[in-house]
């Protein structure tokens, strides 16, 4: 027994050279087969989709070149000119990673990577790496290989919008004209109720005023399921009781008073109006356009709506608004200086004022009165603790997106938009508007990110809302779905676009880019027509030029997109749509020109 173990310890050695020698010779054979390994890259070369690089890459090694006890895997990388190889991701031939096409493992991936204009120059790289899985450290690489070069960028010639800005801040003028005071009713009456805003004890203030006279406005509505033909006359002439109560009990300078109560005619169109521009669905909304447009009687009219799908909201949202009692006074009594405001308002932000001292349209006008971003942030975070409504929320979050907009680091931008974002988002909850989804989905657009801000989009669009700002969403809708490589659904988002430079410069792109030749020249001749001499649409027409062969195409917009802008000199001298005409002597003229 002993002399066996001796033996054993004699022969340990020579045992242990001799799987070391396997080794290594088993992964040399795996590197040298590797040399006949087939690797493909969709599209080649690489080319942009958005703010990413998408390509597809198929490897398939030879058969019988994996064995057991060993695996293979392929990295990826990208190069660009003077800069450090990124990686990018890899192939693993690892069990149930692969298939077996015509007997030879086989693998197909997706990778993509962000794009940057400084990665325009470079290659994209693969290097195959044999591993002895049981000792991991014995590894043999084979040599580099270039699978693909330079990026196109067509696709990012389009044309992206995006533009929203503050809610339209009309308080100066409001502020300077006559007072306007609402109160609104419950369903079916007439008395004035305290808890209905703080206008009563605004009026109360211009009932003691000292004035030589007041011209006074009162004009009563009612909506039209409430009982009584007579309600808006009475809460008009409520509010004038009350207001004549209040100059007798607390008027000492004889002023006069001259009040005039009114009602105002109940207009179904105003109605419709309302009904078209709710959150309403679009069945309920057909159905109610439906009784509203028909030829029946004012009373049956109000009981189809009654018996409507969308009474319930339009009793909880829309006949509230019609319930009103609107007082004008000739002159507005709670004007306060621009200064005044700028002050007030900085003191809140600073909590060391109550946000009593200003009211809620006085600070959101105090907050355009400073051009520094930063400033009108704090006093937009202000509005949002003071009041928790939407427009604090949807003008906090357009700051966030211009102090984006303005930033070139990266992290910084991408933290601003989600802030922005946020902002948007509580907005978008208490007032589900096209105007507030729209700004929501730009802002994910922005941030890169597509899926949501597609989804987004839809929903403004289903919210319903003017013609042009309908225009811009699907101009920008259509924007991402280029981006995404949705090319035909662009095309149809942009049939719904009206006949704008973006719309026709987008229709010229997609159809660019599913190479339909014929319709990418006539949409970009009609960018043309709009906007003579636009760089951009000549030196995408000297792209379908490349394209097709047609150097007098190429030539003669390329000499014009120049001509109108020099930067397209560099980027032409540089993009992958025009390399097989770099020896070229027109080209070289084109360029000079």
């Amino acid at each position: 027994m002993i002399q066996l173990k001796k033996s054993s310890v004699r022969l340990f050695p020579i045992a242990l050279l001799l799987v070391m020698t396997n080794t290594g010779c088993t992964l040399s054979q795996m590197v040298k087969q590797a040399k006949k390994q087939e690797i493909t890259v969709q599209p080649n070369p690489l080319t942009t989709r958005g703010e990413e690089v998408v390509f597809e890459m198929k490897a398939t090694l030879p058969k019988k070149m994996l064995k057991d006890g060993y695996r293979y895997k392929i990295d990826v990388q990208y190069e660009a000119d003077g800069q450090k190889p990124e990686h990018v991701g890899a192939l693993n031939f690892d069990i149930g990673e692969y298939l077996y096409d015509n007997g030879k493992p086989t693998m197909t991936k997706e990778f993509s990577f962000p794009y940057a204009p400084q990665k325009n120059k470079g290659r994209l790289l693969v290097q195959g790496t044999a591993i002895d899985k049981r000792k991991r450290d014995r590894v043999k690489y084979t040599d580099e290989e270039q699978v693909a070069v330079g990026l196109l960028t067509t696709p990012l010639l389009m044309v992206r919008s995006n533009e929203f800005g503050y809610i339209p801040d009309n308080y100066k003028a409001t502020a300077e004209g006559p007072g306007k005071l609402p109160f609104y009713f419950d369903e079916n009456q007439s008395t004035i109720q305290s808890y209905r805003g703080h206008y009563l004890d605004v009026l109360d203030q211009y009932a003691m005023d000292t004035v030589k006279h007041q011209t006074i406005v009162i004009t009563g509505s009612q909506a039209p399921h409430e009982k009584g033909t007579d309600l808006a006359q009475k809460r008009a002439r409520s509010l004038a009781d009350y207001y004549q109560r209040k100059v007798s009990a607390l008027d000492y300078s004889g002023k006069k008073i001259n009040v005039e109560v009114k009602t105002s005619p109940f207009s179904w169109g105003a109605l419709q109006e309302k009904v078209q521009k709710s959150a309403l669905p679009k069945a309920h909304k057909q159905e109610v356009m439906t009784i509203l447009q028909s030829s029946g009687t004012d009373r049956q009219k109000t009981q189809s709506l009654q018996q409507s799908q969308a009474f319930d909201y339009m009793q909880q949202y829309i006949y509230p608004t019609m319930r009103y009692a609107l007082v004008e006074i000739d002159y507005n009594r709670q004007r306060k200086s621009d200064y005044e405001l700028y002050l007030l308002a900085q003191r809140i932000a600073e909590e060391t004022a109550s946000a009593d001292v200003l009211t809620e349209e006085e600070l959101h006008y105090a907050a355009t009165l400073t051009p520094l971003l930063a400033e009108r942030r704090k006093l937009y975070e202000a509005a949002v603790k003071t009041t928790d409504k939407w427009p604090a929320y949807y003008n906090l979050g357009v700051v966030y997106t211009e102090m984006a907009r303005k930033d070139y680091r990266p992290s910084a931008k991408e933290a601003l938009l989600d802030k922005a974002i946020h902002n948007l988002n509580f907005a978008g909850f208490r007032q589900p508007t096209a105007q507030v989804n729209y700004a929501l989905a730009s802002a994910y657009h922005l941030r890169g990110n597509r899926e949501k801000a597609l989804q987004t989009y839809d929903y403004a669009i289903k919210l319903g809302g003017p013609e042009e700002l309908l225009y811009r969403i699907f101009t920008d809708k259509a924007a991402v779905e280029i981006e995404m490589g949705l090319y035909d659904a662009a095309i149809r988002s942009l049939t719904y676009a009206g006949d704008s430079y973006q719309t026709n410069m987008n229709l010229g792109l997609s159809y660019l880019l599913k190479e339909n030749y014929e319709g990418a020249i006539r949409y970009y001749e009609k960018a043309l027509e709009l906007k003579p001499e636009d760089a951009l649409a000549h030196y995408s027409l000297a792209i379908v030029g490349a394209r097709e062969q047609n150097e007098g195409r190429l030539h003669l917009h390329l000499r014009r997109a120049i001509r109108q802008d020099r930067s397209f000199m560099e980027k032409a001298f540089e993009d992958l749509e025009f390399r097989a005409y770099h020896g070229k002597p027109e080209f070289r003229q084109a360029l000079l020109r």
